[in-house]
């Protein structure tokens, strides 16, 4: 059980850095091309403004999940540095809980909002439908409450998440 873990974890981490190069590639040449477009040329494709903001979207919610890997996101853990050592480590599970309560909340609602978007028929980019683009929302939010009930049941320790890093 613990190799298939390991293999998927592995997957997903190459995975996620694959995507996260891809995408914040993708963002550069297409901004500057626009750029480039309506400075020299005065004028630009009609859809790049509206893919930015998705690439952003993705990007955003990707980074997240990286960041969670090692619980390496933004945290407000300053009781955690100020009480005695013994206290810590049951502290930091509990915040674990609390951060996979919160993120498995925002999976859920957003699923809702894909759903939503699914029953309106709202599209993107001209003719694609919106949810296509927006499920990263519910499934990235998934996703790190994930990582965070697994780092909550396995805390990582101070070095091991230094040396994790992308």
């Amino acid at each position: 059980m613990k190799m298939i873990v390991t293999w998927l974890s592995t997957g997903l981490r190459r995975l996620e850095n694959t995507l996260l190069a891809l995408l914040l590639t993708v963002m550069v040449i297409l901004a500057v091309g626009q750029i480039v477009q309506r400075n020299l040329f005065d004028s630009g494709f009609v859809w790049t403004d509206e893919f930015l903001r998705i690439l952003v979207l993705w990007l955003t919610v990707i980074g997240a999940l990286v960041a969670s890997r090692t619980d390496q996101h933004i945290r407000m853990d300053v009781l955690v540095r100020f009480v005695p050592e013994r206290v810590q480590l049951p502290l930091r599970r509990i915040i674990f809980a609390l951060t996979a309560a919160v993120c498995g909340t925002l999976a859920w609602h957003g699923y809702h909002f894909v759903r939503i978007e699914a029953e309106f028929g709202s599209v993107l980019l001209g003719q694609y439908p919106s949810w296509w683009f927006q499920s990263v929302i519910p499934v990235g939010f998934a996703l790190i409450s994930w990582r965070y009930i697994l780092l909550m049941i396995d805390p990582p320790s101070a070095d091991s998440a230094a040396q994790d890093l992308p």
